[in-house]
């Protein structure tokens, strides 16, 4: 969706972006919740959806507070391994 300056009636880019990552080292549901509370305590992190039967992650943020990097790094203090991005 993108966004319009009220005022002036320019363009501003998308700010929001979905992530679909791979998630290593998750075997019940209370890994669910750990991985989708850290995740959601990320500044920016507007939504997360983890879904343990196929091991993946989809995170929307906003790519002006927060950035993959941010993202990864609460994945692992979490105690899981992000994998790989999947296409969606």
């Amino acid at each position: 969706m993108q966004q319009y300056n009220v005022e002036t009636q320019e363009r501003t880019a998308d700010v929001w972006e979905t992530r679909v990552l791979g998630i290593e080292g998750m075997t019940c549901d209370n890994c669910v919740k750990t991985l989708t509370k850290a995740l959601k305590n990320v500044s920016g992190v507007n939504d997360v959806q983890v879904d343990r039967a196929t091991a993946r992650a989809s995170i929307t943020f906003d790519t002006t507070k927060t950035n993959m990097p941010a993202i990864h790094e609460a994945i692992l203090r979490s105690g899981y391994k992000p994998t790989r991005e999947i296409p969606k």
